[in-house]
């Protein structure tokens, strides 16, 4: 028997088929023949490696009301610990949501007065949190979430008294950018193809002197894999240099075209508000109470395509680049709660290892961020690290960059970092 070496290579051969190449005339050329590649693997010299104790761990969830606390009772625990899993993640169920986070149930209202506005838990540490919970959004713009799934946009629920509004901290005057850097944008999904020529926007207030309306070429532009052949095309009347707010119609063509897909990009704000207020994030972004789209006939008629319902699975669809983290206390979901931070980081559920715990991103604040992070360290946990948001992919969520989120407001408070 030959002696085995302690050194360990393997050598493998793999067979390809050449694939189609096009000609400069146009024309595809016939099939390559079939060719070798060599591939040498060194096993003693690993690129890299994985350590099962500290790579595989349990992860930490938002649950429906009261199942925290009978999920995590001690007998749970430890049973949940038999299963060998090492370092623990903390999930964030509200940002799946499009739910604000009061990480703390302690803090202040931006509006104290009114209990509305916007939200920053306490830092101060005092009695342990044992559970918190998410509001919802009156000012939403998507349909959908990912979560129960049981809100709505306020773009098409037919109520003119509610609006959607952007994220005022992707305005230039918290980015420091031009406002054309970070356009904000309204996608509406007709659900089929439809004869249009004409839309009409209700606008509140910011509303957007300049924006462009356009269709998509394509089959659904809202999720991956696209053929990279589509595009947004612009109207033919589509763009709009002077807006001036309130009702508009825009006759976006002189023939109407058949689409699916629209897309309302806008990228000047007229920086006003409906109420006076010393908040410059009342004044920032773009708000919109209601889009029809439709065909306008010759005798003048409009036939509006969109559903308008205040109801998930009776409106049409619609998706938002962003959303106003501004609430009041009435939007509390009590149907959904969050394990307190202190209960978990404290329980035997971290096997005395570092943590990573989330802050809220997309539908939160910096200051309400930056307050959770000085909590976590006033009560010197050991961490991980800091998650900006819930499994942030990228997949159809990361409007707002960690570059930009860190900045903070320059008025009415500013974060460190």
């Amino acid at each position: 028997m030959h002696q085995i070496d302690t050194k360990l290579t393997l050598v493998c051969l793999v067979c390809f088929v050449g694939g189609t190449a096009l000609l400069e005339g146009g024309t595809l050329s016939n099939l390559q023949r079939p060719f070798a590649v060599v591939a040498v693997v060194a096993a003693d010299q690993p690129v890299n490696k994985c350590v099962p104790i500290q790579a595989l761990g349990g992860g930490i969830d938002g649950h429906e009301k009261g199942e925290c606390a009978r999920m995590l009772s001690d007998k749970n625990i430890a049973e949940m610990l038999s299963a060998g899993l090492g370092p623990l993640t903390y999930r964030l169920r509200t940002e799946l949501a499009g739910e604000v986070w009061h990480w703390n149930p302690r803090g202040t209202w931006s509006d104290a007065s009114h209990h509305c506005g916007y939200w920053t838990s306490d830092d101060s540490v005092a009695d342990p949190i044992v559970v918190s919970y998410g509001y919802r959004l009156p000012r939403r713009g998507n349909t959908i979430d990912q979560a129960n799934d049981d809100g709505f946009s306020r773009i098409a629920d037919g109520d003119e008294d509610s609006f959607w509004k952007s994220n005022p901290y992707l305005d230039s005057h918290f980015t420091g950018d031009s406002d054309n850097v970070h356009p904000q944008w309204v996608v509406i999904d007709l659900g089929t193809a439809k004869s249009v020529n004409s839309i009409r926007i209700h606008w509140g207030t910011p509303y957007a002197e300049q924006y462009r309306v356009e269709y998509w070429t394509g089959s659904d532009p809202m999720h991956l894999h696209s053929d990279r052949e589509d595009e947004w095309r612009l109207f033919p009347k589509g763009e709009v240099d002077h807006g001036s707010g309130g009702d508009e119609y825009v006759r976006l063509s002189g023939k109407a075209r058949s689409v699916r897909f629209l897309r309302f990009l806008m990228s000047q704000s007229s920086g006003t508000t409906a109420q006076p207020s010393n908040d410059i994030r009342d004044r920032v972004g773009f708000a919109i109470r209601e889009i029809s789209i439709g065909r306008l006939e010759s005798n003048g008629r409009f036939h509006d395509y969109v559903r308008h319902a205040a109801d998930r699975h009776k409106q049409t669809i619609v998706y938002v680049s962003s959303t106003d983290p501004w609430h009041r206390a009435e939007d509390l979901d009590c149907n959904i709660e969050q394990p307190g931070l202190d209960f978990i980081l404290t329980s035997e559920l971290t096997n005395r290892l570092p943590v990573l715990v989330p802050v809220g991103v997309l539908y939160d604040t910096p200051e309400n961020a930056a307050a959770e992070v000085k909590y976590l360290l006033e009560r010197q946990y050991p961490l991980e690290g800091i998650e900006l948001g819930e499994e942030s992919s990228g997949d159809r969520a990361c409007r707002i960059s960690s570059h930009n989120y860190s900045r903070g407001p320059t008025s009415p408070a500013t974060v460190p970092g």
